[in-house]
């Protein structure tokens, strides 16, 4: 989700033309239109003869794409409507893809071959697979399924060859295959039964005979593991004993060493195929930084140059002389870019187009109730404010343990475009500023960062050039929830708001939600039943009565974490008082919006709801 030259060009203005009632305004809709036909492509993976796989969604949804060996024009290699998950190379040239069906999550593992057309490696849809790992010979996959209970993710082997798999391990709630054994004898197993606690595991093929890698005390998490050669350790992202995760080495039977511990995290770790560097990205206020490190004592070799902006995928080629890495940001898509060890800037290798004429944020702090400052990005239409200032919307992201990101949106810049600004707070319990921070708003303290948002809006109101009479919010999945009890918190503060598939009442969320995520959510929120009375407290569709502002909801019909009668439902209340409420319904999208032609729906409704309370 998202530094040079080339992309510090000056904001073009637009002019908000009149409008019908279900219609965007035009200006606005055309620079959406444009912006959502700009491409993307990301999650880049390399095979082992050189190629580079990765998504791409030229043609509506996410889809494999191929750069051959050795470069040349890039090629599509599948094509659905449905977007693809993730993807994977393998040593043969050819690679391992994931696909769901319209976003119900059930996803299904598929073979693409070097050449030639993709052949299913999994046949149930009603089972989730989720991506392990390739073994080191090629011939295998490691992945999870949930075939033996819903609710449990079991550890799964696969000949790729033939197709004969088989459990090597039942593991009780949801857990990852992040690696195997360097030797192919064993899988790395990592359990989370908590957002801020996950251990290893080892899980020997011959016997599912588990060790455990990371025994400790407390709530620390070990992620990424990285096996060395030999079975001489393993590299790993750990927080154990500090506010931050950073890169660790862990002999046999030892604790994790830090090699490298900035006072951020530290989110993607990838080991050189002579295991000899380290590629590592650290989040620096939310902005992604490429940094090269000497695998044995973690010192920094290079931090070559790149745009400002977000990495999530960083892949090795097969020969050790470079990274690929994907980069997206506010103001351009994400493209795919090159980075050297021994060289001193990055270069694009298939970039995005970057469009022209778009804002950009600018990274704030304010105040909120107890004196913390809350950070958060800031961006305001170009030109000069009018008489009676900006109208703005406040976007809350999901999670909650999460971060909003500078990331690219196409629907924030055509809002912008409108002449409202927007702020994207990180309000206590976002990720990305340290445990403590994180912790802050957890079960009883949930309110505490609903509180943060009546902050954001008062700092807003007392801005020069912002009316403070004119502020909406908008959120998804948790952010919804974050708009509906913003709007039962503080009835007074806002003049609309957009939920997109928010969890209504926390009761009938655990009755309804994938069995899958009921204990790692509950670990988060609250016990369904232990917590049940403060569940019900913090439920807004309890205090419906309370909403005073137009609403606006859009729900997925397959969603399988926030299921759609949680949206249903605080439709049907605004609905029985009169208060103004838009429902907006996808059958074919789940746990958010993939495709091109949904989101241009989606957002040109958001669009036209932003101009009728907001600009109105």
């Amino acid at each position: 989700m998202p530094r040079s030259t080339a992309l510090a060009r000056g904001p073009i203005g637009f002019t908000v033309a009149p409008m019908s009632s279900d219609a965007a305004p035009a200006d606005a809709a055309a620079l959406l239109e444009r912006l959502l036909a700009t491409p993307a492509a990301s999650a880049p993976t390399h095979a082992g003869d050189g190629r580079l796989y990765f998504l791409h969604d030229a043609e509506g949804s996410a889809q494999v794409w191929e750069i051959p060996a050795g470069g040349g024009a890039p090629r599509p290699r599948t094509r659905h409507r449905d977007a693809v998950s993730h993807v994977a190379g393998l040593p043969d040239g050819g690679a391992v893809f994931g696909r769901d069906g319209a976003g119900d999550e059930r996803v299904q593992l598929h073979h693409l071959p070097p050449e030639g057309e993709a052949r299913a490696l999994t046949e149930a849809p009603e089972v989730i697979h989720g991506w392990g790992a390739v073994s080191p010979d090629g011939r295998r996959i490691a992945y999870t399924a949930n075939a033996r209970d819903p609710a449990h993710t079991d550890a799964w082997v696969m000949e790729l060859a033939t197709g004969a798999a088989r459990c090597v391990a039942e593991v009780e709630g949801p857990h990852e295959l992040p690696a195997w054994a360097p030797e192919g004898d064993a899988l790395l197993l990592a359990t989370a039964p908590r957002t801020f606690e996950s251990s290893l595991d080892r899980v020997a093929l011959a016997d599912g005979a588990r060790t455990p890698l990371t025994p400790h005390e407390g709530d620390w998490r070990h992620q990424a593991p990285r096996g060395k050669a030999g079975g001489g350790g393993f590299w790993l992202l750990t927080d154990r004993g500090q506010d931050f995760l950073g890169v660790a080495f862990q002999e046999p039977g030892a604790a994790p060493r830090f090699l490298y511990a900035p006072p951020h995290d530290v989110e993607v770790l990838q080991l050189s195929p002579d295991e000899s560097l380290l590629a590592v990205v650290v989040n620096e206020g939310g902005y992604s930084r490429l940094r090269f490190l000497d695998a044995a004592s973690g010192a920094v070799r290079a931090a070559p140059w790149h745009p400002r902006g977000v990495i999530t995928k960083v892949s090795w080629a097969p020969d050790g002389s470079h990274v690929a890495f994907d980069l997206a940001g506010f103001a351009f898509p994400a493209g795919l870019h090159r980075a050297w060890p021994d060289r001193a800037e990055s270069e694009p290798l298939f970039p995005a187009d970057v469009p022209r004429g778009l804002r950009q944020w600018e990274s704030i702090t304010y105040p909120t109730h107890d004196g913390r400052e809350i950070p958060a990005f800031l961006a305001l239409p170009e030109g000069e404010a009018p008489a009676s200032g900006w109208p703005m919307l406040v976007w809350v992201h999901g999670g909650p343990a999460a971060q909003a990101l500078p990331n690219w949106r196409p629907d924030l810049q055509a809002v912008l475009a409108m002449g409202i600004g927007v702020l994207v707070p990180n309000v206590r319990g976002s990720t990305g500023y340290g445990r403590d921070y994180a912790a802050l708003d957890d079960r009883e303290k949930r309110l505490d960062s609903v509180a943060d948002l009546a902050a954001a809006h008062a700092f807003l109101a007392a801005r020069p050039g912002v009316d403070g009479a004119r502020i909406g919010i908008m959120g998804q999945s948790y952010g919804g929830w974050m708009v509906l009890a913003a709007t039962t918190e503080y009835p007074a503060l806002w003049a609309c708001g957009v939920d997109f598939y928010g969890i209504a009442r926390w009761k009938t969320f655990f009755e309804r939600t994938g069995p899958w995520r009921i204990g790692h959510r509950a670990a988060e929120y609250g016990d369904p039943v232990r917590d049940a009375e403060l569940l019900e407290r913090l439920s807004p569709l309890l205090r419906a009565e309370r909403i005073a502002c137009p609403l606006l909801v859009a729900q997925g019909m397959t969603d399988p974490r926030v299921p759609p009668q949680e949206s249903a439902q605080i439709v049907a209340a605004l609905e029985r008082r009169g208060v103004p409420v838009e429902y907006l319904t996808f059958p074919d999208e789940g746990h958010g919006f993939t495709k091109r032609d949904n989101r241009r729906r989606v957002y040109r409704a958001v669009l036209a709801f932003l101009a009728r309370h907001l600009k109105g």
